[in-house]
């Protein structure tokens, strides 16, 4: 295993190339991604929309940040389970008028299995909105992320 001595501060570099109106080919390192619309908004289906790729961000920032927080808490992530529902204003992308948040409602369920203390595990519900990077941007941009946790069968509102 490498361990890896991580930067408070770095930059990462992504390229794009356009196929077609809808479609972009996106390299991340070595990692090749396609983003496009589906076929009713004239794409191909070949993967995820932009708006999409920022909600699949939320979801693996969630999943990586929580992992850090419950090694942080002396608690085990055991298994976890995410899903994202946003609400979307499209006035903007559909060029209606310009709107100032795009994403009035968003909310996170987790559902997880942890083993740990109690006040580690509600460590770990408690403190991932102040570290998920991609939360905050949401956040920031005056999107309401509500989280609702279910962990151990125990339900939890952030």
């Amino acid at each position: 295993m490498v361990t890896v001595k991580e930067k408070p501060i770095w930059k990462f570099r992504l390229t794009g190339q356009a196929e077609s109106s809808t479609k972009s080919h996106v390299t991340s390192r070595d990692v090749k991604m396609i983003i496009d619309e589906p076929i009713e908004r004239g794409g191909t289906n070949e993967g995820p929309m932009p708006v999409e790729m920022v909600f699949a961000g939320l979801i693996g920032c969630t999943h990586v940040i929580s992992n850090k927080l419950a090694k942080a808490n002396d608690v085990e992530v055991v298994d976890m389970d995410i899903e994202v529902v946003t609400t979307m204003d499209s006035r903007g992308t559909r060029l209606i008028e310009p709107i100032d948040v795009p994403f009035p409602d968003t909310v996170l369920h987790i559902k997880a299995t942890m083993n740990g203390s109690d006040d580690g595990i509600e460590a770990v519900i408690h403190k991932l909105k102040e570290h998920c990077a991609v939360s905050k941007m949401l956040r920031m941009s005056g999107t309401k992320v509500t989280e609702n946790w279910l962990v151990n069968g125990k339900e939890y509102q952030v």
